[in-house]
């Protein structure tokens, strides 16, 4: 990409995640014009240098490329069918929100009936990552178009894997996020089984930490535990809709995933006092005795 106007990166969204994408290639001199459907919380964008549109159709008509931030399919899809008919055709369309497998399929054939270049292209990471540059791009979609959306994906993130045509890049993500849950599932329990045995809890965080069983986000988390804040990196409410996209995947397969299904429970029962909250408040869960069960 190249001119002032032709490297302009739209983003419809602004939320946790879209937010920090924002600051980020701001940080990195990208012009940004960006809406969401609060109007508030696209003001802040305006502070560092950002565009604030008026419209969605605004964002489509004045970027290069429009990334979609948005926390389901059915918002996105929302969002951008009414745009599709006047999409500029040079205008791609990045779309970095997690949907699921069937859903970013849907979007892939509505792109591609419109003749839109749609890049299917999640991301790994949270808010924190995202501001830095370091989140992880599960890219899919069409070869011959890859130049024109690596500047974007490399001033996002440290790494972009591609996976091939667009959707396997949210399968991939589906993928990740059962097993990110699932992990911080499994540490706040492992940090109760500490409490049950009067183990200190920092003798476990210890081993971790920069051993080979732990991982910077798991080390991190498990701080978050310790503190009991939970600043929402990744939501209890978004990793509640992604552990059921996955189900959705395990229904439509004719297949139990026995760890998920239990993965889900644990966090629907956090869900109610700590939806904002990041995904390790978890951890403020008790243990089920077995005269509960």
């Amino acid at each position: 990409m190249s001119g002032a106007t032709d490297s302009r990166v739209g983003l419809l969204g602004t939320g946790l995640m879209g937010t920090a994408m924002a600051h980020r290639l701001l940080g990195q001199d990208v012009a940004v014009i960006a809406w969401d459907r609060e109007p508030d919380h696209v003001q802040p964008l305006a502070e560092r240098g950002a565009e604030v549109a008026g419209t969605a159709g605004e964002v489509v008509s004045r970027a290069h490329a429009v990334i979609t931030m948005l926390p389901t399919a059915e918002i996105v899809r929302s969002v951008v069918e009414p745009l599709l008919d006047e999409w500029p055709q040079e205008t791609i369309w990045l779309q970095m929100s997690s949907v699921g497998a069937a859903e970013a399929d849907r979007l892939v054939e509505l792109a591609t009936a419109h003749g839109v270049t749609l890049f299917d292209a999640p991301v790994s990471g949270s808010t924190h990552p995202a501001e830095e540059g370091q989140l992880t791009i599960l890219a899919s979609g069409p070869d011959q178009a890859r130049k024109e959306v690596e500047p974007v994906f490399e001033a996002l993130g440290s790494r972009v894997q591609w996976v091939g045509q667009a959707g396997m890049g949210s399968r991939l993500k589906l993928a990740a996020n059962h097993w990110m849950i699932a992990m911080v599932a499994a540490l706040a329990e492992s940090m109760h089984l500490c409490q049950l045995m009067r183990l200190e809890e920092q003798q476990f965080v210890t081993l971790l930490d920069g051993g080979p069983l732990g991982s910077p986000y798991g080390v991190e988390k498990l701080g978050e535990m310790q503190r009991h804040q939970y600043p929402a990196g990744f939501p209890v409410r978004l990793a509640l809709k992604d552990l059921k996209l996955v189900r959705e995947v395990a229904k439509d397969s004719g297949v139990e995933l026995p760890l998920l299904d239990a993965v889900l429970e644990r966090i629907g029962d956090v869900e109610n006092r700590h939806a904002n909250d990041d995904l390790a408040a978890v951890y403020e869960l008790k243990l089920p005795s077995r005269a509960q069960r």
